[in-house]
């Protein structure tokens, strides 16, 4: 018998928009589990967010309300310091135990550079990677491509690391800093959740322009 996979979508979500929400969604539907959306506290190798961890945070419990396998987490805007993958899979290892499938979903853009970030090797013993398509995204080196071998869902279900599913759909083709200069510049973008954008003008954030209508043409 297979034990029930959690899946960890880690990032700024600074805002969550609608490719974070449909990737997670992807992961949810081919593994059949839950999702947790972990908003980064402070990330290492990256600009800081615009929005506090508390704005970030209210944007994604928005954005996933009515689904229920979409859950925000907030254990990395609790921790002190920078926001290490390898201490987040860490403690959801513990958690759940070492039978128990965890799943690390990522772009591919991430899974390129995944040599890169910090002791990376220690990631098989951890956990599996669930990659979302990116355009323009590269190729993994072939000891990290070696780390984690490509399978099907049912082969990540069977085990609890070290297996890896490349979907091929959706595609990560929205990027937070494009929506945050819509927002600046128009003060709304189709690619948030109506309720994110609201929320996003209510509170004035990313430089919306005042009198920005508080309605927006994204869905959830």
């Amino acid at each position: 018998m297979t034990l029930p996979a959690l899946a960890l979508f880690g990032g700024t979500f600074d805002p969550v928009h609608q490719a974070h929400l449909s990737g997670a969604r992807a992961v949810a539907d081919a593994l059949g589990c839950p999702v947790r959306l972990l908003p980064n506290a402070v990330p290492p190798h990256r600009a800081q967010p615009l929005a506090t961890g508390e704005q970030r945070l209210a944007m994604l419990q928005l954005a996933c309300q009515g689904q229920p396998d979409l859950i925000p987490d907030d254990w990395e805007l609790r921790q002190q310091g920078p926001s290490w993958s390898l201490n987040t899979l860490r403690h959801f290892r513990t958690e759940i135990g070492p039978y128990r499938p965890l799943v690390l979903v990522i772009g591919a853009d991430s899974f390129a550079t995944l040599h890169k970030w910090h002791r990376w090797q220690d990631y098989p013993a951890l956990c599996h990677l669930a990659v979302l398509p990116r355009p323009g995204a590269g190729s993994p080196t072939l000891e990290v491509a070696g780390a984690f071998h490509e399978n099907t869902p049912q082969g990540l279900l069977a085990a609890p690391a070290g297996r890896r599913l490349m979907l091929s759909e959706p595609w990560l083709d929205l990027s937070a800093t494009g929506v945050r200069q819509d927002l600046a510049r128009q003060g709304t973008s189709t690619a948030l959740p109506a309720p994110v954008g609201a929320y996003i003008r209510t509170h004035r954030l990313y430089n919306v322009p005042p009198g920005s209508p508080l309605t927006d043409s994204g869905t959830a």
